[in-house]
């Protein structure tokens, strides 16, 4: 019993270890990239997970709670400031953090989306290019979004 209970240890210190390592990463432009909130790297998702099913209208943003995009979903056309007030509300994004997005951006003018952790398009988290589905590695709560022409605006703003 003690030798399990410190290989349980011994296993746990090693994933908690793993959990706060930050690395950087520099991945293709057509890959959607995480930027870490506290520590300012650039990361790029698990490429082990994909978005499954997910479906959102031309031109949106779309994102989810969930992984496999099956309920919830919160759409916008426009850029937002603060999803948290009108004139689009996500009523789950100040609570659940954002576990799928779906750039189904068209527009000739933007290369993606920048997603934010603050309002105002404060903080920023994650790029994710046009035509893109992205199940983020580290998953944060999003509260704004704007429409980018280059990926450099999200983490230069």
């Amino acid at each position: 019993m003690r030798k399990t209970l410190c290989v349980l240890l011994v296993v746990l210190g090693a994933m908690a270890g793993l959990a706060s390592t930050a690395t950087a990463g520099t991945g293709p432009a057509d890959t959607a990239t995480a930027r870490s909130a506290t520590t300012g790297w650039v990361q790029t998702p698990d490429s082990g997970v994909t978005p499954q099913a997910l479906t959102c209208s031309s031109g949106n943003l779309c994102v989810w709670p969930v992984t496999d995009g099956s309920r919830n979903r919160c759409s916008w056309l426009n850029r937002d400031n603060d999803w948290w007030n009108t004139p689009v509300v996500c009523s789950w994004s100040s609570s659940q953090t954002v576990k799928a997005i779906y750039n189904r951006g068209t527009s000739s003018s933007f290369s993606g989306v920048c997603l934010y952790a603050n309002a105002n398009y404060s903080h920023a988290l994650y790029y994710v290019p046009q035509g893109q589905q992205f199940v983020p590695g580290p998953q944060y709560v999003v509260r704004s979004h704007r429409w980018v022409s280059s990926n450099n605006e999200c983490w230069n703003s």
